[in-house]
């Protein structure tokens, strides 16, 4: 039965989809291929604004009665612009006879006669191709060398008389390379449209079609079986609920035809013995052939909406994470802490002020959401995060700064507990896995997504729009949900033991406090030390922008999101969960070692990409391995007390990870933070493979899964 949707539903999905992905890459490449064709004249118009308002400056010098040859702290000014406007080149004054006068971004030799010869009388050229040689280090751009430029030349006049040429030149690498990065950008944007289009396609098709659609099938088969006590949730108005409307008015009929029909045989009784019995027999054969609703009533099918917990929990993490790129280099902007407190140090406490709004929120915020109802507490969480959002975009000093993270923290706790508990709340043994694997997917395609454009849009319209626009996303965010989610609570839920005698239990549980200890906290502790923090302090000291950061961090929500599944698959074939546990910690640790031997882009890239692949190895392996070893205190204080200990001790390392790296930041620099990270992940790995190894030997197990008697 499920066929006689779901294909056809997949089929305009992915028809869709290509419409999209057609149509975007075709923008794509008609953007891709217009670039060069619009920079250049940009930078040529700016040349020439430039030019022009230094020309106006040297005019205003000379009506002052200060002479052409003398004209003081030219090469001061010339260097402030130069500084200032990484675009230009050098900024040259020759003389009427082509004599250098002033020059900086290049050496004043030979300059002159490079340079080309400018018509007084003519107009205006821009963008004139010069072969200059530049030196090897200068104050103005120490790594620029031999290169093609181009040449912007402004007459110098003076009282009708030529007296000088100013030329402001171009780099054309320069030129190369902001094309090379907008074309990244184009890459970035449509591979991350594409995901977002995929995400909103996937739950309008779902809410729109496959639901409603799964759900006349579902009724279909009930009366065809003989069953006309259901009857279908209408949600849409189109042909696909004027069919779900017919159905419904077919199965009200039949209940009340029965209804009718129990009533004459309860009059026929009424008239004689005789004809009691024949109308109870009849009945009788009804009732054990067809079921009817008691009284004419009927019960609504259950509605699968796990779609729409997808794209809530995308869109709320993407308005969080837009500022992953580029948060320690906002909070730079701000003013300092004081006290005292190093600059390095100090932009990871709002990080860590945020992770901790999480971690202590999100035991308040399961219990609230089960008791006012999942649609309310992320409405309230949505609200929290707006708020949270905003006031980081508005802040003016640091501590404003550190209160407005705490609060984007409580309101994410609350959002995603709420998420979490809709799909525990609406999935069972048999598609709880994919309700889950639902969730995390979405939290992973907003790992990818949010960073890159964050980094886009901050490149662009400023550190304080893009938390703005984050607000935006999560008030779309609010209102989406108060469309789609119902206010359930959580059924069947108990209290249960408090978490302080499950926490004794498991003190006394090598293996567990191994895990939590050595993997949990170092898995927390690198994502956020290194990637929220590290990455963007190290990448913006390589001169990387701000897009390519958000670039570079994506790489980890990729690799993640691609090779979790496959990870999660080896290693419940083959139950070697320590092991992919341990070699998750030791691949990530390591990768961020090489970093000593030199600081370069390439080696914190592969950092994050060994983060990524660490991760992948370990997320799945890690929980199932916690299930394992904790089978007794589950059983007496149960699983979630258990495992909201874990996720506890978890995040306590998460929220450490950005105050460690900041204040190892600040006492050795950046890299050699990286490097000391890696280095405690690798030790804390290799202790939990032989403490873990040894437990499993004295307790008789084989294997590294945790589990008595499993290769």
């Amino acid at each position: 039965m499920r066929e006689l949707y779901l294909t056809p539903v997949r089929r305009l999905f992915a028809f869709a989809l290509l419409i999209l992905l057609l149509s975007q890459a075709a923008i794509s490449w008609f953007a891709w291929s217009v670039i060069e064709q619009q920079i250049r004249p940009e930078l040529d118009r700016k040349a020439l604004t430039v030019a022009v308002s230094v020309n106006n400056k040297i005019i205003r010098a000379l009506d002052y009665g200060i002479p052409f040859q003398r004209l003081a702290g030219i090469q001061d000014f010339f260097e402030q612009i130069l500084k200032e406007n990484d675009d230009l080149a050098y900024l040259v004054i020759v003389d009427a006879a082509g004599k250098t006068m002033h020059a900086s971004g290049l050496q004043a030799e030979k300059i002159g006669a490079a340079l080309p010869t400018v018509d007084a009388a003519g107009d205006q050229q821009v963008g004139l191709p010069v072969h200059l040689q530049a030196p090897a280090s200068t104050a103005a751009s120490p790594n620029r060398q031999a290169s093609n430029f181009l040449d912007t030349p402004v007459v110098i006049r003076h009282n009708g008389a030529v007296v000088g040429f100013l030329h402001v030149g171009v780099d054309q690498s320069f030129i190369a390379s902001r094309i090379s990065g907008l074309r990244y950008d184009i890459g970035i944007i449509l591979l991350t449209s594409m995901l977002i289009a995929f995400e909103v396609l996937l739950f309008i098709i779902s809410l729109n079609y496959l639901e409603p659609m799964r759900q006349i099938a579902e009724l279909m088969g009930r009366m065809a079986a003989g069953d006309f006590s259901y009857l279908a949730i209408v949600t849409v108005k189109e042909s696909i609920g004027s069919l779900a409307t017919r159905l419904n008015l077919i199965g009200v009929q039949m209940n009340q035809h029965y209804t009718a029909l129990v009533q004459s045989a309860a009059d026929a009784a009424c008239k004689g013995p005789g004809q009691g019995v024949a109308a109870g027999a009849l009945l009788a054969r009804l009732r054990a052939t067809y079921v009817f609703a008691d009284s004419g009533g009927t019960h609504g099918l259950v509605q699968q909406r796990i779609v729409s917990i997808r794209i809530l929990t995308f869109l709320f993490m993407f308005a969080e994470m837009l500022s992953r790129s580029f948060l320690p280099l906002y909070v730079g902007t701000l003013p300092g802490p004081g006290f005292g407190i190093a600059a390095d140090f100090a932009a990871s406490i709002p990080i860590t002020a945020y992770l901790l709004g999480v971690a202590c929120s999100l035991p308040f915020a399961g219990r609230w959401s089960d008791r006012i109802g999942r649609r309310s507490s992320y409405t309230q969480g949505a609200a929290v995060l707006i708020a949270g959002l905003l006031c980081t975009g508005l802040a003016n000093g640091f501590y404003g700064l550190v209160l407005a993270r705490v609060i984007s923290g409580a309101g994410y706790a609350l959002m995603f507990m709420a998420c979490q508990g809709y799909v525990i709340d609406n999935t069972d043994d048999s598609n709880r896995s994919q309700g889950i694997a639902a969730f995390v997917s979405a939290i992973m395609v907003a790992e990818i997504c949010a960073p890159a454009v964050g980094g886009i849009l901050a490149d662009r319209i400023g550190y304080q729009m893009v938390f703005v626009f984050g607000a935006v996303i999560a008030v779309l965010a609010a209102l989406l949900a108060i469309r789609t989610l119902d206010n359930s609570r959580a059924r069947g839920v108990t209290v249960v033991k408090q978490g302080g005698g499950a926490f004794a239990l498991l003190l006394k549980n090598t293996r567990f406090m191994a895990i939590s200890i050595l993997v949990g906290i170092p898995a927390k502790l690198l994502l956020s030390g290194f990637l929220i923090y590290l990455v963007p302090v190290i990448l913006t000291g390589l001169n990387s922008s701000k897009s390519e950061i958000g670039r570079y961090a994506m790489l980890y929500g990729i690799l993640t999101l691609a090779l979790t599944p496959l990870f999660a698959h080896f290693t419940d074939r083959f139950r070697v969960h320590a092991w992919m546990v341990g070699a998750g910690g030791l691949l990530t640790g390591a990768a961020l070692l090489p970093i000593l031997f030199e600081a370069s882009t390439g080696h914190v890239l592969l950092g994050i990409a060994a983060l990524g692949l660490g991760q992948a190895m370990s997320i799945s392996a890690q929980l199932g391995l916690v299930t394992k070893v904790t089978k007794n205190e589950a059983a007496t204080e149960g699983a979630t007390a258990v495992l909201g200990i874990f996720r506890l001790i978890e995040r306590l390392g998460g929220a450490a990870g950005p105050a460690i790296a900041g204040a190892l930041a600040a006492l050795v620099g950046p890299a050699k933070a990286m490097a000391a990270l890696g280095a405690f992940g690798v030790a804390s790995s290799v202790l939990f493979l032989i403490i873990f190894a040894i437990g499993n030997a004295r307790s008789g197990e084989s294997g590294m899964t945790g589990q008595r008697g499993v290769a």
